[in-house]
């Protein structure tokens, strides 16, 4: 009910954010970029959306075969769906909406939750190292494209995007360490909440719950590599769906032609500000940090604003599509009758 009573109200604040940054850029030169784009640059960047969500799909599919979990695509797309909608709701476009896509899969394929869970933590790692990897490389693109301006007039935002990457590749060899080493670092990190006195509860039984889940990730990545590589690379591949947005947004309406090294310095920026989001989307942190980035390229405000408004048009789409799903799996958890859609699958 508080998580529900929070949306109500950061949702129409995001709103008001959006919109009192149109007013400062200005209604008529935003509309008039919004114009300049055309239905086929909004079209462009929906279908890279549509993309990425199919291969956030084909990856937890590969993942999943290893395990025997046999659920049909089109449920692991809704999953997906409602799993995005959730990260563009809560505090980081990373994190947010995986709890809601192992109720989703497992109430619809009848799969016990926690065995669902290392699916989508594995896929999540894969995901972290994937990402770490092309961040990285976009963040030294973008150092060396424009060294002149990040270690000169804006050097503390160049130290920032330094720090940002070596950070991350750090964060990538302990993921990495854990997973080949077979590390538990959730079962310790619950272990420890345990013995506090408020949660002892709470987290009771939790533990070996969650050692088991990190055995099967492990286990996954270990040894079922062909597995692991078919959806590294389907996740890889859907960050650069997200990188080609603006240069698909800008091509398909404006009729122009963005390189390499803008390309790399919105997309580190964007991913930065996307981390830490304190509002549905990131409205107000994203906006102000984008509109500096583009004009750093070369473009106008009114049409870094409409770019944005783009980006926010397929969220909003997102998170409608994801909640008509959520509403559908919760109408039947409230019921108590699943969707009846698969049979248990048959356990090896």
């Amino acid at each position: 009910m508080r998580r529900m009573l929070s949306l109500a109200i950061t949702i129409p604040v995001a709103a008001l954010i959006i919109v009192a940054i149109v007013y400062v850029v200005g209604f008529r030169k935003t509309l008039d970029a919004v114009r300049q784009a055309g239905p086929m640059a909004f079209a462009g960047v929906g279908a890279l959306t549509a993309i990425f969500l199919v291969l956030q799909s084909a990856a937890w599919a590969a993942l999943n075969r290893p395990i025997h979990h046999r659920v049909r695509f089109h449920t692991l797309l809704g999953a997906v769906v409602v799993g995005l909608a959730g990260n563009i709701l809560t505090p980081s476009t990373f994190l947010g909406g995986e709890p809601l896509k192992v109720v989703y899969v497992g109430r619809t394929a009848h799969l016990p939750y926690h065995e669902v869970a290392g699916s989508v933590v594995l896929s999540k790692y894969l995901e972290a190292i994937s990402f770490i990897f092309f961040f990285s490389f976009s963040t030294i693109v973008a150092a060396v494209s424009y060294r002149d301006v990040l270690f000169g007039p804006l050097f503390a935002l160049g130290v920032l995007i330094l720090v940002l990457g070596a950070v991350s590749l750090a964060f990538c060899a302990v993921l990495w360490l854990s997973l080949s080493r077979r590390w538990h670092p959730l079962a310790a990190l619950v272990g420890w909440l345990a013995r506090l006195p408020l949660l002892t509860g709470y987290f009771a039984g939790l533990r070996e719950r969650a050692a088991k889940m990190e055995d099967q990730v492990s286990r996954v990545f270990c040894e079922e590599a062909a597995a692991a590589r078919t959806a590294f690379v389907a996740l890889f591949v859907g960050h650069v769906t997200v990188f080609l947005k603006p240069a698909a947004f800008f091509h398909l309406g404006a009729r122009l032609d963005m390189g390499l090294g803008e390309l790399c310095l919105i997309f580190v920026v964007g991913q930065a500000l996307l981390a830490f989001q304190l509002t549905p989307a990131g409205a107000g942190t994203l906006d102000g940090g984008l509109i500096g980035t583009f004009a750093l390229v070369g473009l106008s405000e009114a049409q870094a604003m409409a770019f944005l408004l783009c980006l926010r048009f397929w969220d909003a789409a997102v998170v409608g599509g994801g909640t008509i799903l959520a509403t559908r799996v919760g109408a039947h958890l409230i019921s108590g009758r699943g969707p009846h859609e698969e049979e248990p699958p048959p356990r090896p």
